[in-house]
């Protein structure tokens, strides 16, 4: 009997050592699980956080004609940023009527209020674009601007966020 014993608490203490071990796999996996969850939860507020949209007349979006021939015609518009988050400027791009345009088609942007110094909450960002893409464009035309920026890194998470738009160009 003694030897019975003996024998049922090593078992015992064997099974407490495996069962220590697996918990404490377990509690390791439960641990990355709910990081990644929060990593998830966290980049879904920031999607509803974070909103870029056109700003000003549809009807009324500026097009400037080349002074010159062979001068690119250029393209005025608007966009606020929406959301509760700065946006990178830099990381904008603009697709005019289907046509993706390169960075260096942007000629300027530019902040209004004059006062601000990024593309923050409520800020309008003026994009003037030349492109030999607009040569045929003529005023009263209509075209569609699909625009997207991505945000500033907001607790090591950024987004995108864009606009679509049917316009109407007018002369000016």
């Amino acid at each position: 009997m003694a030897d019975g014993g003996a024998s049922t608490i090593i078992m015992l203490v064997t099974a407490l050592l495996i069962s220590s071990a697996a918990s404490a796999v377990l509690i390791q996996e439960w641990s990355s699980t709910s990081r990644v969850m929060q990593q998830q939860q966290n980049g879904l507020q920031l999607s509803e956080e974070i909103g870029i949209d056109f700003a000003g007349d549809p009807m009324m979006v500026s097009l400037e004609l080349g002074a010159t021939p062979g001068a690119l015609n250029e393209i005025t518009f608007y966009i606020q940023n929406t959301g509760v988050h700065s946006m990178d400027e830099d990381s904008l791009a603009v697709v005019v009527d289907g046509v993706t345009l390169p960075q260096t088609s942007i000629t300027n942007l530019e902040f209004f209020p004059n006062t601000a110094v990024d593309w923050a909450p409520h800020v309008l960002l003026e994009v003037k674009m030349a492109d030999t893409a607009f040569d045929g464009y003529t005023d009263s035309e209509e075209i569609s601007i699909y625009a997207i920026a991505r945000s500033i890194s907001v607790a090591g998470i950024s987004m995108s966020a864009e606009m679509v738009e049917e316009v109407q160009l007018h002369e000016s």
